[in-house]
């Protein structure tokens, strides 16, 4: 008997197409706040849901390619895009890339704020931010600009594609054993 399927695949491609929805979905809810369009209840959980999904997918997608080697999980800090601390610490530090995916995954919760018109500059980032607790119930926060993390992805993947051409046609060929 043929098989189908039997292994995960998250190529590149998948991973760009989730970067350029959040970056998307980023911008977009950022500029709410200055705009004249106020979302109905039933707009306002349709928006969650789409921004939930589209995260959750990404860092799902990046993690099955650090755990098939096609991403290298590195300790360098995302100082652009992500910051960590602990509830108790109160001491904010950039995040790693696995460290942003494993947060997204195990949060209890996600909120970005709209602030009123003309209370940011023009410049001003609204972060996502998102908060959990640990195995041994650290509470932690995490702050996320999803726009320059979507930024930082799409970066590495070329990177990684520029490195590895012959690994690689049309994104990671590795597949992980599900």
């Amino acid at each position: 008997m043929d098989e189908i399927f039997g292994k995960y695949r998250q190529d590149f491609n998948e991973i760009r197409r989730l970067c350029l929805i959040c970056h998307g979905l980023d911008l977009s809810t950022s500029t709410i706040s200055t705009s004249s369009l106020k979302l109905s209840d039933a707009s306002n959980v349709t928006l969650q849901n789409l921004v939930s999904s589209t995260l959750l997918h990404l860092a799902i997608a990046i993690r099955t390619n650090i755990y098939q080697k096609s991403i290298k999980p590195s300790h360098t800090p995302l100082k652009r895009s992500a910051w960590l601390y602990y509830d108790e610490e109160l001491v904010e530090r950039p995040a790693t890339l696995k460290q942003v995916c494993d947060k997204i995954i195990h949060a209890d919760t996600f909120s970005k704020s709209i602030y009123p018109k003309g209370f940011l500059d023009y410049e001003d980032r609204v972060g996502t931010q998102i908060r959990g607790t640990e195995h041994n119930r650290k509470a932690w926060t995490m702050n996320l600009v999803l726009d320059l993390l979507a930024e930082d992805i799409l970066v590495m993947v070329d990177e990684i594609e520029e490195q590895s051409p012959e690994e690689t046609t049309f994104g990671n060929t590795h597949e992980c054993v599900g």
